[in-house]
């Protein structure tokens, strides 16, 4: 019941901030790009009520510009990393010392891997992709999925031997 409290005090003065401060919570969100500064926003606040339904929380304002700052910083990171797996793709495919053959048979490794990784059952694949492209640690991907941290090592063990057996045909 204390929980339910906590989370009630807690709702009523995040919707508060939310309409004295959402044009600054915005604002910082849109740093990560103006198309994710809502869902940023959102989950921001879902983190703060999650985090006042587990204990008490003395400053939810800050905690919820915190996170808002966090997420953004994370979504910047996985944008540059997403950004330099494609330009690492690109500048193998761009090398002037490859030859046509390698670059075919990078070309076609590519898409068999692609291919590989839409055949994966659904949880599987979005475990893959948190970790790999995201970049998101089994702990972080288990609390967003709902499973435990073995969880998330069993589906990456078999989306690891997936691809080894299909794309390099091992």
């Amino acid at each position: 019941m204390a929980g339910e409290e906590r989370r009630s005090g807690l709702s009523g003065e995040l919707a508060r901030a939310y309409a004295e401060r959402g044009p600054r919570l915005r604002a910082i969100a849109s740093r990560a790009g103006p198309e994710e500064a809502a869902d940023l926003v959102q989950d921001a606040f879902l983190k703060t009520v999650e985090a006042g339904g587990k204990a008490q929380v003395e400053k939810p304002v800050h905690l919820l510009f915190r996170i808002a700052r966090n997420a953004v910083i994370d979504k910047l990171r996985s944008k540059r990393r997403t950004a330099a797996l494609f330009r690492a793709e690109e500048a193998d495919a761009a090398d002037p010392a490859a030859s046509p053959e390698r670059i075919l048979i990078a070309s076609e490794r590519l898409k068999r891997a692609m291919a590989c990784i839409e055949r994966m059952p659904p949880k599987r694949r979005e475990v893959f992709l948190l970790h790999r492209l995201e970049g998101l640690s089994y702990a972080q991907i288990a609390r967003r999925a709902g499973v435990s941290i073995k969880t998330v090592e069993k589906h990456m063990s078999c989306a690891m031997a997936q691809l080894s057996r299909e794309v390099d045909g091992d």
